[in-house]
């Protein structure tokens, strides 16, 4: 992050003042939206059991959609009773047989919802065992989210590869689409002509050549927890290309796996982006803790899908470039080993994704190519004026994939995130405590928001209401004024959906600049009302200001306008005290302690009813207003002139 100075002078009101308390508030005004939400699974009685295990038995080839073989279940019963095994698979997938428990059973479907009627219900924890032999031509159609596709590169390469997400799982295997039922293991056997190479998760454990004259079976297994729709299979005439990378500082080291079409019209540059996997995975192991999977794997399975699919320990992928190769690896934290919790919140996913773009480029690349990145997200941004990061339609992929929404406002969202930290190092400490805490299984917006108020010091929660479910972004007008080494600004800030939201709590940089001295600076404000003032020290001759130089801000701005008698007025009056004044701790559990006041500054604190508790004065420019004997609470402090904050005690 680009920062050329961060001054001290009082701007912040440390950032918990006039914050609108409530992370309870954001989880109301979510609930209170009117939402097309897909459920979630697609019949209740799937939620009646827990996914322990799954093996894969699969014959497929990579010249055809068609496939054919069985997939074995193991669950343990979730209900109080289960009298019905229900799965989800394609109504053009044909099931040949079913085995629970040993016994062969009927099964009866209501579209792809299959239901399998148990001989005697199974009591609570019991586990048991659903094997489904079926064969069929899985759907498939044009784009992204296809379940199986067929393909043929330009070079005349067959290659047969799955994309799960959101619920076309069903398509190619018996599945239940839960996002909150990892899987605690998977084995996967896939049979393919023999000389064809099959791509999937964890490690590869043996390739059989022998026992199926004509056939090769491979046998991958992983033992991380997996969510149904990162399981994958990518079927072609691969080459394989393996190496190891040693994490810095440590002696492990882990394999890099990747599989590139075996043919000349394949890129050698392509494969030279590919080989850097290991530097991004080192660089990003420093800043969100180890690679989860890295006992394991981490490859990449080339095909002509049109992006990337972050399946879980091996990509399929059909773009070459280094920053796509980042935004996937950047899944396997957020999305992978820490999947949202619903899925109206992709944001946690696909904006921490995007948002790992930036920080590849800046690191590999410099400043500039990070700021571009970041300038490139925001014009577009700029162009969807009620946008909202929440998905309240999750009913299918248009929605819930939403680019500029969920990808290049989410990842802004993020950006703000690191700009509000008290320091680069608490961000990041931040994203390592919440891939610690919610590794290998799910997470929501408030668990983010809790570790993100614990560690930073101070509440976030109205910056997360407002730009995680709210509409738009802001409109900033600027009028500045310098009385000797006093800079004055006024942010004035109107909304591009304000029928929707009228104020956005928002961190900004603006950057003086001073053409006479050759000198420029860069300071932080917290911009928590439609109107506010604030006051930087800056000795030399100011000549022009730019907001958000560094965009690390989602908002329009206007050019900075140069105002002269109403601002000194505020300056005189003393009606800009509560916007330069620092108070800590806050929240407290005995005093606060107040700084950075004119001599002699009135200082009254009231209950929230406006009843006086408590009056004094600043002396050389400090005051301690006491707290012991209060209960916990929210108090209110006038100073000077100036408007009333608002004090918290535990």
């Amino acid at each position: 992050m680009k920062i050329k100075l961060l001054l001290t002078c009082s701007v912040l009101l440390l950032l918990t003042l006039n914050v609108y308390a409530g992370r309870y508030a954001a989880c109301r005004y979510n609930k209170g939206k009117e939402v097309a939400e897909k459920t979630t699974q697609a019949d209740p009685g799937e939620d009646n059991y827990d996914i322990k295990y799954l093996k894969f038995n699969l014959h497929v080839t990579d010249t055809s959609l068609y496939l054919w073989g069985d997939v074995t279940t193991t669950a343990q019963v979730t209900a109080t009773s289960m009298s019905n095994y229900i799965f989800e698979l394609d109504t053009l997938m044909v099931i040949d047989s079913a085995i629970v428990n040993g016994t062969v059973l009927p099964v009866t479907n209501a579209g792809f919802v299959r239901t399998i009627t148990l001989p005697a219900s199974l009591p609570n924890n019991s586990f048991f065992t659903a094997q489904i032999f079926y064969h069929g031509f899985p759907p498939t159609g044009s784009g992204f989210f296809n379940g199986v596709t067929h393909a043929v590169s330009t070079g005349g390469t067959h290659m047969l590869y799955t994309v799960s997400d959101p619920w076309v799982a069903k398509d190619w295997w018996p599945a239940k689409q839960s996002c909150n039922d990892k899987i605690d293991s998977v084995d996967m056997f896939i049979t393919v002509p023999a000389g064809v190479v099959d791509g999937s998760n964890g490690l590869l454990k043996n390739v059989d050549k022998i026992s199926t004259p004509g056939f090769w079976t491979y046998h991958w297994q992983t033992h991380y927890a997996i969510d149904y729709y990162l399981i994958s299979i990518a079927v072609a005439r691969y080459s394989e290309y393996k190496s190891y990378l040693h994490f810095s500082g440590s002696a492990d080291s882990m394999l890099i796996q990747n599989f590139f079409l075996d043919t000349a019209s394949f890129n050698p540059l392509y494969k030279a982006n590919f080989d850097s996997v290991g530097q991004i995975i080192d660089y990003f192991s420093s800043l969100f803790g180890r690679y989860p999977f890295w006992q394991e794997k981490y490859g990449v399975c080339y095909t002509n899908l049109g992006g990337g699919m972050e399946n879980q320990t091996m990509t399929t992928i059909g773009v070459p470039g280094t920053d796509i190769i980042a935004h996937e690896l950047m899944h396997q934290w957020f999305g992978d080993n820490v999947t949202y919790a619903t899925w109206g919140e992709m944001w946690l996913s696909e904006g921490f994704a995007t948002f790992a773009e930036q920080l590849f480029l800046t690191h590999f690349w410099g400043d500039a190519a990070g700021l571009a990145r970041r300038q490139k997200y925001l014009n577009i941004v700029l162009g969807d004026n009620c946008g909202e990061v929440y998905v309240t339609d999750t009913s299918g992929p248009t929605t819930l994939f939403n680019q500029t929404r969920v990808y290049y406002k989410g990842q802004g969202i993020v950006t703000m995130m690191r700009n509000l930290a008290p320091s680069d190092s608490v961000f990041f400490l931040a994203l390592r405590t919440y891939q610690q805490q919610y590794g290998l299984g799910n997470a929501s917006i408030d668990n983010m928001v809790a570790i993100v108020d614990s560690l930073y010091g101070f509440s976030l929660d109205s910056f997360f209401h407002q730009w995680i479910y709210g509409s738009g972004y802001p409109l900033y007008s600027i009028t500045w004024d310098q009385v000797g080494s006093t800079v004055i600004v006024k942010l004035v800030q109107t909304t591009s959906c304000p029928s929707k939201t009228k104020l956005f709590y928002t961190p900004v940089e603006l950057e003086f600049l001073s053409s006479s001295a050759s000198a420029s600076t860069t300071v932080q404000a917290y911009n928590t009302a439609n109107t506010q003032i604030f006051t930087f020290d800056w000795a030399q001759p100011m000549d022009s200001l730019i907001l958000n130089p560094d965009v690390l801000t989602i908002c329009r701005k206007s050019s900075a306008i140069k105002q002269d008698t109403t601002l000194r007025l505020y300056l005189e009056s003393g009606r800009v005290f509560s916007n330069t004044i620092k108070i800590f701790p806050n929240p407290s559990k005995n005093y606060w302690q107040i700084v950075h006041l004119p001599e002699n500054t009135g200082l009254t604190l009231s209950d929230m009813s406006g009843r006086s508790l408590w009056k004094g004065e600043s002396v050389k420019g400090s005051a301690i207003i006491p707290g012991d004997s209060l209960p916990a609470g929210n108090y209110l402090l006038k100073v000077g002139n100036g408007d009333s904050v608002k004090l918290v005690h535990w």
